[in-house]
C-alpha cells in the first residue's frame, strides 16, 4: 500500500495543468480591465455613427504599445464585432515596472451592434455584449 500513495500523488500532479498566462499563448499582456463599447450617433454637421471601444491592458514593462490594427464584422443581426489587440514590446530600453496602457479604437459603424469580442493572441480578453447607442 505504501507504493500506491506515491503513484497516486504522481497521477494527481500530472493531471494538473498550470494556468496559461497571456504570454504563454502569444499575448504579452498580464491582464486587462475597464472595457467599454458604444456607438456614438450624436447629431451634428457631418456626424457619422461611430463604434468606440476603450479599455486598459497591463504589460510587464514600460515601452509597450497596444492598438487595434483592424476590425472584423460578422454579418448577422445585430452585427458581431471582433477586434484583435496588437501589443508590441519595447524596441529599446524601458522602465522595469508593470504598466497600464489605455487602448482606444474608433470605426464608422451604424447601430445596432450585438457584441464586441476582443482577442489577444489565442485568448479572448473581453466580450462586451449589449452595445449601447448614444444619441
Amino acid at each position: 500500500m505504501t507504493r500506491s500513495i506515491p503513484t497516486a500523488a504522481l497521477l494527481m500532479l500530472t493531471a494538473c495543468q498550470p494556468f496559461a498566462s497571456g504570454r504563454e499563448i502569444g499575448c504579452p499582456i498580464l491582464g486587462s480591465s475597464d472595457w467599454i463599447a458604444f456607438i456614438d450617433a450624436m447629431p451634428g454637421p457631418g456626424a457619422r455613427p461611430t463604434l468606440i471601444v476603450t479599455g486598459k491592458v497591463r504589460v510587464p514593462t514600460g515601452g509597450y504599445r497596444a492598438q487595434f490594427p483592424d476590425i472584423r464584422v460578422a454579418e448577422s443581426y445585430p452585427v458581431q464585432v471582433f477586434l484583435d489587440l496588437e501589443v508590441t514590446p519595447p524596441s529599446g530600453p524601458a522602465t522595469q515596472a508593470v504598466t497600464d496602457l489605455d487602448v482606444r479604437g474608433e470605426w464608422p459603424m451604424a447601430p445596432p451592434v450585438g457584441s464586441v469580442t476582443i482577442r489577444c493572441g489565442n485568448q479572448t480578453v473581453a466580450r462586451i455584449a449589449n452595445v449601447k447607442t448614444a444619441r
